[in-house]
């Protein structure tokens, strides 16, 4: 299992979903489980992005941080 494709896809799906609008985390889950069709790994996947630290909280909200998030656009 390579963990980076997961890591992007899982990524890439949340912002085509969110872009830089707030969400929870059972909305991220829900917006990559409908990307891999797969909800279990749909979970791994949102808490992977979260243990790198990948969003802004604010209280129970989430939102793709916002530098990491323009760098990765840049990369498209």
């Amino acid at each position: 299992m390579h963990v980076a494709p997961l890591l992007a896809a899982g990524y890439g799906a949340l912002d085509d979903e969110f872009k830089g609008d707030p969400f929870d985390l059972e909305g991220a889950v829900t917006a990559v489980a409908l990307k891999i069709e797969d909800e279990g790994e749909a979970r791994w996947i949102v808490n992977c992005l979260d243990v790198l630290q990948v969003f802004d909280r604010e209280d129970v909200q989430l939102r793709l941080e916002p530098l990491l998030r323009q760098c990765v656009t840049l990369r498209v």
